[in-house]
């Protein structure tokens, strides 16, 4: 009687598939899209939705029993612990958002403990010049922002569906108000997408 073996177990012994490289790709692509949003939802609202990083986790679990050896899923949940810890420390004495330390924790699972030090590096760096752009340009960012934001706003206003997005995270800018939102913030939720585009598109090459 023949046994089904996870992806990660076949390609271990050499029998990688086209159709495991396309189910591969299409998760990859999926991947981007939530950071690609996660990031313009940050840019707008400097909210990052839950239900994006429910999704990420959920997506991960996927990817995980198809492509990742257990003792690799091991290391990943480490990964995800340690950021965890460190992200909310740096959360409670206000140096960065609770959004962003979730994000951060979040594509730590993702990336493993391999990647996890680069990832950070990187999202320093792209974080650092997201900061001086908006030293320099304060206000021409803010208009960009209060327009991506209007847009957003309209599309839900037609589309009620879209509200959805919104479910579990709490009230804020997303209610049709702009007050509450200050330009003198930086949404590192941009930098952090950023980084886990980078990291887990490089990671992906590399197989």
């Amino acid at each position: 009687q023949k046994t089904i073996q996870p992806l990660w177990m076949r390609a271990a012994n050499g029998r990688k598939t086209r159709g495991q490289d396309m189910m591969l790709s299409i998760i990859i692509v999926i991947y981007c899209i939530l950071n690609v949003a996660i990031a313009t939802y940050d840019f707008s609202f400097f909210r990052i939705p839950n239900i994006f990083l429910l999704l990420l986790i959920g997506l991960y679990v996927f990817y995980a029993i198809l492509y990742v050896q257990p003792d690799r899923i091991v290391t990943s949940l480490f990964a995800f612990a340690l950021v965890l810890i460190v992200s909310f420390a740096l959360f409670a004495l206000k140096a960065i958002g609770g959004g962003d330390a979730k994000y951060l924790s979040v594509i730590s699972l993702w990336v493993g403990m391999n990647d996890v030090l680069s990832f950070l590096i990187i999202v320093s760096l792209v974080g650092g010049g997201l900061a001086l752009i908006y030293l320099l340009s304060r206000n021409y960012v803010g208009r960009i922002s209060d327009w991506v934001w209007s847009q957003i706003q309209k599309g839900e206003a037609h589309y009620s569906f879209l509200r959805l997005v919104w479910f579990g995270s709490g009230l804020g800018p997303e209610l049709g108000k702009r007050e509450n939102i200050n330009f003198r913030m930086v949404p590192y939720g941009v930098a952090i997408a950023t980084g886990a585009i980078i990291t887990m598109v490089n990671k992906m090459l590399l197989i």
